[in-house]
């Protein structure tokens, strides 16, 4: 059986024009994706002292030196998960939604 002395190195060189050839699609589909974007949070943070509480709503006064008070007036309901004994006073942190019409819906009220 005669054997071509050149079938062994053809037979390298088309092996490594084929893995070239799948690493680059292969790269030019990885830079195709589009990148993720990160959605807006739909949630934020207010601390203070509660200034005035009703079953409907709270009012909480941040002050901070050198600086004018900020009141700001969240609505109750069902969903509000309150911790602690909610009352005029009290230092609390409050997580409210964002995307809603003032006053703001509070999701979380952590009384400290």
């Amino acid at each position: 059986m005669s054997r071509n002395p050149n079938s062994g190195v053809q037979g390298v060189v088309l092996l490594t024009v084929l893995l070239m050839a799948g690493l680059s699609m292969g790269h030019g589909a990885q830079e195709q994706t589009a990148p993720v974007v990160k959605a807006a949070p739909v949630s934020d943070i207010f601390s203070g002292t509660v200034m005035e509480l009703t079953a409907e709503f709270v009012v909480v006064e941040r002050r901070a030196s050198m600086k004018d008070p900020v009141l700001r007036k969240f609505t109750l309901d069902g969903q509000t998960k309150v911790e602690g004994v909610l009352k005029v006073n009290a230092r609390v942190t409050v997580r409210f939604q964002t995307d809603a019409e003032d006053p703001a819906p509070a999701l979380h009220i952590i009384v400290r």
